[in-house]
């Protein structure tokens, strides 16, 4: 059986971005050996047997997952092992600080156009009325409470500074969207094709919604907040991995009610994961 850590040094961190799911442990322990289960949706898909290797990458591929578990171990000494468990929720499924934004802006009888439907939209469902605009027709008719829109990808000219050439297929959209929308969550179409064709078509959405733009700690995204911030001349504010687009200014408690949920996801980042969006802070400590 594993045994406490005591007085040792044993930070484990997993992070996943992409389809890859980063592993890692730091210790002051001489000498140690590593091993590392990975376990998605509660079954075990991959060991990796003992080496003097602290850490190990896992590619999920097409697979959906709603969460991921990873067991860590150290061995040292005359065979004693300590391990240490994490489990968090895959990029399926949106951040905790996007579901506390939605759900200190809208009421239980608004309405969101959500792109890029997946484990999230039964959440956001919860809350308010959901359409999911959706591509892949894997993710669809998951959650009975969603409304969901298929829109498969079709060629689109691209804008030079994106240089991103699909999107949506635009007929199918405005064929089915709701009359009235009061928030707009940009999640799709996946970081490979890139979410950039929406500004050919954010007529569609009316000029009084609030958007979401999510994962702007790529750089095509937060570009994307910032023409959709420009083209409405709406406020913009910045968390962490994500954007809040509006007309009016949000009151202080909701900020600080957001900022809260949204600190709390970051804490919980390794460094590994934020080095791969900002190399240069490679020694920043959380």
């Amino acid at each position: 059986m594993p045994e406490s850590d005591g007085d040792y040094k044993f930070d484990a961190f997993c992070d996943m971005v992409g389809k890859t799911i980063y592993c890692s442990i730091d210790t002051d322990i001489v000498n140690a050996e590593f091993a590392f289960y990975v376990i998605l949706d509660g079954e075990r898909k991959a060991t990796f047997w003992y080496t003097d290797r602290p850490s190990v990458e896992y590619i999920c591929g097409d697979e959906i997952i709603n969460k991921y578990e990873i067991v860590f171990f150290i061995r040292y000494g005359k065979d004693k092992i300590i391990s240490k468990t994490i489990t968090k929720k895959t990029n399926w499924s949106i951040c905790d600080g996007v579901i506390e934004a939605v759900r200190n802006l809208v009421s239980k009888d608004s309405t969101i156009v959500e792109l890029g439907s997946g484990m999230g939209s039964k959440s956001l469902a919860e809350i308010c009325s959901v359409y999911s605009i959706e591509h892949d027709e894997r993710f669809l008719e998951l959650h009975e409470s969603v409304n969901y829109i298929h829109a498969p990808l079709v060629d689109i000219e691209p804008f030079p500074e994106f240089d991103e050439f699909k999107w949506y297929d635009s007929r199918k959209i405005r064929e089915n969207l709701p009359s009235k929308i009061d928030l707009v969550l940009v999640d799709g179409p996946p970081e490979k094709y890139g979410r950039s064709g929406i500004l050919n078509h954010l007529d569609m959405f009316g000029n009084d919604c609030i958007w979401i733009v999510d994962d702007i700690l790529r750089e095509n995204d937060q570009k994307l907040a910032n023409y959709i911030a420009l083209k409405f001349g709406h406020i913009q504010y910045r968390f962490w991995n994500f954007s809040i687009i509006c007309s009016k200014s949000i009151p202080s408690k909701a900020i600080e009610r957001i900022n809260t949920v949204t600190q709390k996801q970051l804490m919980s980042k390794s460094s590994l994961y934020l080095r791969i969006y900002y190399p240069s802070f490679k020694n920043l400590e959380l």
